[in-house]
């Protein structure tokens, strides 16, 4: 109810966007006022949105009001309170008002991004859709069958290039079938977002509405959901409901696939092994699910938990300060709790199917054990330390899972191994960010193939077994500690990289070397600082203080791990914690006194900074290669044994030598 100059004079806001937020405001209220407060009903609702005059609604889409928003307008006006609807109740009632917009013309129009400055016409099919223009720019006619692929959206942790690279590869493959390639996206930085990637780009939001007025002007064949990752594939089942065909995996698939029961009775029905689990909806229910499988477990927070991603509980008191920031444990809020197996492997398949039947697919393994994000663990292909009866289960289920699903398209499937004995994860009915990696390891591009399937063609498969590959790759994660101020960098079972990057070499440790060395890891040569944290990883360390010691590399420890090891008849000096004496951990890493520190986090989360944050942080801050996992430590260490005149004798080799060998 604020004055314009009035809130500029307390805020310092220009005038200028306080007049367009007053201007949204104004429009939200004309919703709500169609609306009205009396709408008890959910035809009363639509009723009163019908009968809204042209100009009401022409104003509400050219002020940016998606069906979407106007629908949560809508529903908060007739209940008369400001709360949260769900996404299905949302969703269903802006699939109706985006009719009732239809039938009055207030449909948007194309228009063509001039990439010639208005010096001459511009030559590209590069679009957007708007409802401030009266008529659509005029575009070469394509009679060919066309389909729609959904790009990644915005970039963030989770979501990167490697989505781009199969939305690339999709459209490419369309292309040299003979089809219409229209990709939507919205990130500049992206491949798929040049022109000259698609036939036609919509340089667009990955929404609801905005796919289906493409789909509609397009008069598409179908749209393909899985091959910008997530987002895309979240949008699968609301756009078949709205009478999209999708091209590949069918809605019942995807849902089948992501609802975690059906999913799991899915698992139970092949009689396939899966951690246990539970949708706690009251206290009692998760107390009783953790004495029944005992810590640690894996902890999914709903919404309450203000965004809080999966933390791993320890003990009661860890598992207590996760859930103590939510608000309620409701029916409506479940908090998801899975049982966390400590000293498992980690193994993916990435793969294609047809009709349920497996094409073709690739078993890869996570060098560090289960508990780092696979978008954070590195990866080797083919894998090394797995049992040959671990792999025939992965496989065998694989293939069950796949014909449960009814997959029809790419897919991903992430598995525990423990002992000779494998649990399933998850399925994603999708492609993985992975594809690329294990595409250019095995020398077949696996969007290619899935893309086949998707539009019916019959693929080429030029298939590796990858335990005969002559050569090992191994993806490395990058990150971005050294920006993030004040963050603890070390990985865990949220993700946190924003890149990665992929080597091969003749063997395990060559590809290992060079992929760490592009991921900027230095091999040691001053010294190397360790603390090793509980019991179970200094008994680990063991082995590489061995080939350290071997390689005349001076060891450097905090006071226990450095007596641990003196224990073992090592050569060890004992450094101070921070704070405790001048010369301590911190001002060796500052000073350079080493060059490498192995950090192993301890299974405690609280939230104070620790010193072992401090040790890890100011690795970080000095530019001091940091590795905190064992198993990864350890491997990197070996490998340096291994390959003594790695630094001074290894060449840089592309692709093609590998791929025809």
């Amino acid at each position: 109810g604020y004055n314009i100059d009035f809130v500029h004079d307390i805020t310092k806001i220009d005038k200028w966007f306080l007049f367009n937020l007053l201007k949204i405001v104004k429009t939200e209220n004309s919703i709500a006022e169609t609306v009205g407060t009396n709408a008890s009903t959910h035809d009363e609702i639509i009723s009163r949105l019908t009968k809204a005059d042209l100009a009401s609604w022409k104003t509400w889409k050219e002020d940016g009001f998606s069906d979407e928003q106007i629908a949560n307008v809508a529903l908060n006006a007739a209940h008369k309170e400001n709360k949260s609807f769900g996404d299905s109740e949302i969703i269903s009632l802006s699939l109706e008002l985006r009719e009732i917009r239809k039938e009055k013309g207030v449909v948007p129009v194309v228009k063509k991004i001039d990439t010639t400055a208005a010096e001459y016409p511009s030559p590209s099919n590069y679009l957007y859709m708007s409802y401030g223009g009266n008529f659509h720019d005029a575009l070469p006619e394509d009679k060919r069958q066309g389909a729609i692929v959904l790009g990644g959206g915005s970039y963030r942790i989770g979501t990167s290039v490697e989505f781009d690279w199969c939305a690339v590869s999709c459209s490419q493959k369309l292309q040299e079938a003979g089809w219409k390639s229209i990709i939507v996206n919205c990130n500049p930085e992206t491949v798929s977002t040049d022109y000259n990637s698609s036939d036609r780009l919509y340089f667009e939001e990955l929404t609801l509405e905005r796919i289906l007025d493409i789909y509609d002007f397009e008069k598409a064949n179908g749209a393909i959901t899985s091959m910008g990752g997530q987002l895309p594939n979240k949008l699968a089942i609301p756009l078949a409901k709205a009478g999209v065909k999708l091209l590949g995996h069918s809605a019942q698939t995807i849902d089948n696939a992501e609802d975690r029961s059906k999913f799991s009775a899915l698992l139970d029905n092949l009689s396939i092994d899966q951690p246990k689990w539970i949708a706690a909806r009251t206290i009692s229910e998760l107390g009783n699910f953790v004495e029944d499988v005992g810590f640690p477990v894996l902890v999914r927070p709903s919404y309450v938990l203000s965004g809080a991603a999966m933390k791993v509980a320890y003990d009661k008191e860890s598992l207590d300060r996760f859930l103590g920031a939510a608000a309620d444990i409701s029916v409506d809020h479940p908090v998801v709790i899975s049982e966390f197996l400590n000293g498992a492997r980690e193994i993916e398949v990435d793969g294609v199917a047809k009709n349920g039947e497996i094409c073709t697919f690739i078993v890869s393994e996570h060098i560090e054990n289960a508990g780092i994000h696979s978008g954070d663990a590195t990866t080797v292909v083919p894998a090394q330390k797995l049992y040959v009866e671990t792999v025939r289960q992965v496989k065998k289920a694989a293939r069950l899972i796949a014909s449960g699903l009814n997959l029809n398209g790419p897919f991903n499937i992430q598995f525990l191994a423990k002992n000779n004995h494998i649990k399933v994860i998850e399925c994603n009915a999708r492609a993985a960010r992975s594809f690329p990696f294990i595409s250019k390891t095995v020398g077949m591009n696996l969007a290619e193939v899935a893309t086949d399937v998707m539009i019916g063609k019959e693929p080429k498969l030029k298939r590796h077994l990858e335990d005969e590959l002559p050569h090992v790759g191994i993806k490395a994660a990058m990150f971005s500690f050294t920006r993030l101020r004040g963050a603890d960098p070390v990985s865990g079972v949220e993700m946190a990289s924003t890149g990665e990057v992929g080597c091969i070499g003749n063997n395990f440790d060559e590809a290992l070397l060079l992929s760490l060395e592009a991921a900027k890891v230095r091999p040691p040569k001053k010294g190397v600082l360790v603390s090793a944290g509980s019991e179970e990883n200094k008994i680990k360390f063991l082995e590489a203080a061995k080939y350290l010691t071997d390689l005349q590399i001076p060891m450097f420890a905090t006071r226990g791990t450095a007596s641990y090891l003196e224990g073992h008849g090592f050569n060890v000096t004992s450094l101070a914690w921070p704070d405790e004496e001048k010369e301590n951990v911190i001002s060796a890493i500052k000073d350079g006194l080493v060059d490498f520190v192995v950090n192993l986090p301890k299974n405690s989360l609280k939230s104070e900074l620790t010193n072992g944050t401090r040790i890890r942080q100011a690795a970080v801050t000095f530019d001091c290669p940091l590795l905190t996992d064992m198993e990864k430590a350890t491997a990197y260490i070996r490998a340096l044994r291994n390959c003594p005149d790695f630094q001074t004798t290894h060449d840089i080799i592309p692709l093609n030598p590998y791929h025809n060998s």
